[in-house]
């Protein structure tokens, strides 16, 4: 579920295909770089060149403020800790030389926003010309943080929502309720700045089981009524 945006190409005498010149930019499409084509029916799917970096994950800290079943930190020995500043201006750094600059995605193994130093971060990668994205399990998403973080200008937040129900919810995110993260939600919902297009835009992101996947059709009803332009779903990985 996502609402795509429309651009115009035009086709020359030699039947080449002319990108206007913003999007070609965007998408790293410089003279000379090859990118693959894939024919599917009535579509062409143009895919960014293979050389051009598009993404770049920042993760500000391993450490969460809940416990889900799924999460791989059950299984794996590591050393628990937080990005420091020094690092993150390293990132910044070689992130500033880059032509175009790739989407700066802030995520990993814990909760970005258990790193107090995550919003400000945001806005420094996006006062440096990147798009921003991060990911959340939206249990620390109080009035406050939720200013910051569109003060910051995130461009899109993922929420992680594993179930439909308190219950099949509960029984993946331990030490999460749904219902408070829904509040949090519509909180965000009503805080943005009005428009057409308001930020961040929100995503969800389910991780499919067997014991939640009944819940897929009302999750998707849910996330509509959040009024959620991405809705992502992924398998569950086994981490032994």
């Amino acid at each position: 579920m996502f609402t795509p945006s429309t651009a115009w190409g035009e086709v020359d005498e030699q039947g080449r295909l002319i990108l206007p010149a913003e999007l070609a930019a965007e998408y790293g499409l410089t003279p000379g770089s090859r990118t693959r084509i894939v024919t599917d029916g009535n579509r062409l799917q143009l895919h960014r060149p293979v050389t051009q970096l598009t993404q770049v994950y920042v993760e500000p800290t391993n450490r969460c403020n809940i416990s889900c079943l799924t999460c791989m930190r059950n299984n794996w020995n590591l050393e628990l800790g937080l990005m420091s500043q020094e690092t993150f201006d390293q990132i910044l750094d070689e992130l500033k030389g880059m032509d175009p600059i790739p989407t700066v995605f802030f995520g990993g193994l814990g909760e970005p926003l258990f790193n107090r130093n995550t919003i400000r971060w945001i806005q420094q990668a996006k006062e440096a010309g990147a798009r921003v994205e991060m990911i959340s399990n939206g249990t620390m998403l109080d009035e406050k943080r939720t200013r910051a973080i569109i003060d910051a200008d995130l461009d899109r937040l993922w929420i992680s929502l594993d179930g439909a129900t308190p219950q099949s919810y509960g029984d993946v995110r331990l030490g999460a309720e749904l219902p408070n993260v829904l509040e949090n939600l519509r909180r965000l919902r009503g805080m943005r700045r009005p428009g057409h297009f308001p930020k961040p835009e929100l995503g969800i992101a389910f991780v499919a089981m067997a014991s939640n996947i009944g819940d897929l059709p009302e999750l998707l009803h849910l996330a509509r009524q959040l009024r959620a332009k991405q809705f992502m779903v992924s398998n569950v990985l086994p981490y032994t």
